[in-house]
């Protein structure tokens, strides 16, 4: 976890007060239950919805030089790049989001969108064991305790899909 900036500080007595505020008002009013459960109801969703957009725009991370090199031994493959903290404040811990997309080429480049299949059908396809997915997603830890200004390289080595015939990646980097 990434350590508390004054934004979350300032989150949290904001918070305080609206409780302190709510609990006098529920006492002094004929539905306390009611009234207090409504305040607690309405500060959990403040939170809620501020809490990641402080972290958000507080927290930047930025992903660069990748690479990407395939071991065709060991059906791996090996995304290399640098994450750096471009923000104001330390980061605890940055994860990459790394998708895995095949890409047909040759003689099925011109498929139809009806061969290809689509997001809701991949719900239901889970039981077949003729199906295989187009979209690989997974999450590796990069980097901990970035300081502001400061980088590290990172490597992920992932198993590539055997029914792939050509990947692409994307990598995102997120702040836990």
């Amino acid at each position: 976890m990434s350590p508390l900036t004054s934004w979350h500080y300032l989150l949290i007595v904001i918070s305080l007060v609206l409780f302190v505020a709510g609990t006098v008002l529920a006492l002094r009013s004929r539905s306390k239950f009611s009234i207090f459960l409504t305040v607690i109801l309405v500060i959990v969703f403040f939170v809620a919805m501020l809490w990641p957009l402080i972290n958000e725009s507080v927290y930047k991370v930025q992903i660069s030089n990748l690479s990407d090199e395939r071991f065709y031994q060991s059906e791996q493959i090996l995304i290399k790049g640098t994450v750096r903290n471009v923000g104001n404040h330390p980061v605890g811990q940055v994860s990459a989001v790394l998708k895995l997309s095949n890409i047909k080429g040759g003689a099925h480049a011109k498929a139809t969108q009806f061969s290809e299949p689509s997001a809701f059908e991949q719900l239901f396809q889970d039981d077949d064991p003729e199906f295989k997915r187009q979209n690989v997603f997974s999450r590796h830890v990069i980097a901990e305790s970035l300081n502001p200004g400061a980088s590290k390289t990172f490597r992920i080595l992932v198993d590539y899909p055997s029914h792939f015939e050509k990947a692409t990646f994307e990598v995102e980097a997120q702040v836990d």
